[in-house]
């Protein structure tokens, strides 16, 4: 309590003398000044510490990415539901994998959504009910999305978050046709 007290000057006697609490000018103040400096420099460290989760893919403390297990996702289609399989050889930690999973579900949702008929979306029901569709998610694709002519049933996706979301529901369609064996490529030529 006296360190107080003599840092800071007696509270009541600066008062009644109407002068300033802490003076800067003299020499045993100059303990304030590195008093604030400390704190500040306390307050500052805690806020760079904290995680403001803003990073979309920031693996956790300790978590490696590492190559994830195929993985059988159901879609909220067809009856019974409609299966997909989401695969990859690169490596995602479990947090990063999970999301990609959930965007590509949605996505191909998307794409079934931009059906025109009811006819058309029965026809895709069918072929995901009966058929094995996988999608292979890759960090190094050069284009977003893409099926080849000769692999039915699979759809190759760029493995990113934001790239999946952006992919359009007319384009996700095209690439859905594709999937099934109309025999074209997607994008087409």
């Amino acid at each position: 309590m006296k360190n107080i007290v003599k840092l800071f000057g007696n509270f009541n006697r600066a008062q009644s003398a109407k002068v300033p609490l802490l003076n800067l000018n003299r020499a045993q103040s100059a303990k304030v000044p590195l008093l604030i400096i400390a704190l500040v420099a306390v307050i500052g460290l805690s806020f760079a510490g904290c995680d403001t989760g803003g990073g979309s893919f920031s693996p956790s403390a300790g978590e490696q990415p590492q190559k994830q297990p195929d993985t059988p996702r159901t879609l909220s289609f067809g009856t019974p539901a409609c299966k997909v399989t989401i695969k990859s050889a690169d490596q995602f930690t479990a947090a990063e994998w999970k999301t990609l999973c959930d965007k590509v579900v949605a996505a191909i949702k998307r794409g079934y959504g931009a059906a025109p008929s009811a006819g058309v979306k029965a026809g895709i029901e069918n072929f995901f009910m009966n058929n094995t569709v996988s999608v292979v998610l890759l960090k190094s694709a050069t284009l977003d999305c893409e099926v080849k002519s000769d692999e039915t049933g699979i759809m190759y996706l760029k493995a990113n978050g934001s790239t999946i979301d952006g992919i359009s529901a007319s384009n996700l369609l095209d690439a859905i046709f594709a999937i099934m064996g109309t025999g074209e490529s997607y994008p087409t030529s």
